[in-house]
């Protein structure tokens, strides 16, 4: 403990971090031996912090209270880069697809997000609007534009993320895109992108190549 009031955390690896996390949360001595089995089945930090609290009690040695405390981590770390963000009053699309990706912090399921912004690209709000596989019939388009109705935005942002990985538009992922496009060229809002977010780097459809990006057009 004394390492840590001299040097704070930057001094720790990963594993010694996780395992003052787990001397906080646990009654027990045994965090040395609890914090390798946790490395040992799931390979990595983030793994570990984006685990489901009831899969990381199944091993040995986990409390729930530890459980509970390290699933918080991811929650915690995103809240905090959106509360920044926020406070500096975002404008334009480059500011907005920087910020987009906190919002996905520690998110194992797909959600679906919605940025209003107003005629200067200021954001105005963001609001998930579904949770689970993105397509256009799980996408709630009623809730879309009712959002954007009551903000009196002028553009859209939409992103969604990709637990797994893989950052590439899948099909469903275009032809939503159209459908939502469609919507709100009948409003009078313009989508300027739709942004997959994933650890290996986000996805821009708006600056993808021709015959990915002609579905941010409306028929």
């Amino acid at each position: 403990m004394q390492r840590l009031r001299e040097n704070g955390p930057s001094g720790f690896n990963k594993q010694e971090l996780v395992e003052l996390l787990m001397v906080y949360s646990s009654r027990k001595n045994t965090t040395e031996a609890a914090t390798g089995k946790l490395f040992d089945y799931f390979g990595s930090m983030s793994e570990i912090l984006e685990a489901p609290v009831m899969e990381l009690t199944q091993l040995e040695g986990i409390s729930r209270n530890s459980a509970v405390l390290l699933s918080m981590i991811p929650q915690v770390a995103r809240r905090v880069s959106i509360d920044r963000a926020v406070r500096k009053n975002l404008k334009g699309i480059e500011e907005i697809r920087n910020f987009i990706p906190n919002c996905f912090i520690g998110k194992t399921v797909e959600y679906f997000l919605l940025v209003c912004l107003d005629k200067n690209q200021k954001m105005i709000r963001y609001d998930f609007v579904s949770k689970g596989t993105v397509n256009s019939s799980s996408v709630d388009l009623r809730k879309i534009v009712h959002l954007l109705l009551v903000t009196n935005a002028a553009y859209a942002v939409i992103a969604h993320n990709h637990p797994r990985g893989h950052n590439y538009p899948s099909r469903d992922d275009l032809k939503t895109t159209q459908v939502i496009v469609n919507a709100l060229s009948k409003i009078d809002v313009k989508l300027l992108d739709h942004i997959i977010v994933s650890s290996r780097g986000d996805y821009s459809i708006a600056e993808a190549p021709s015959d990915i990006r002609c579905c941010m057009q409306s028929d």
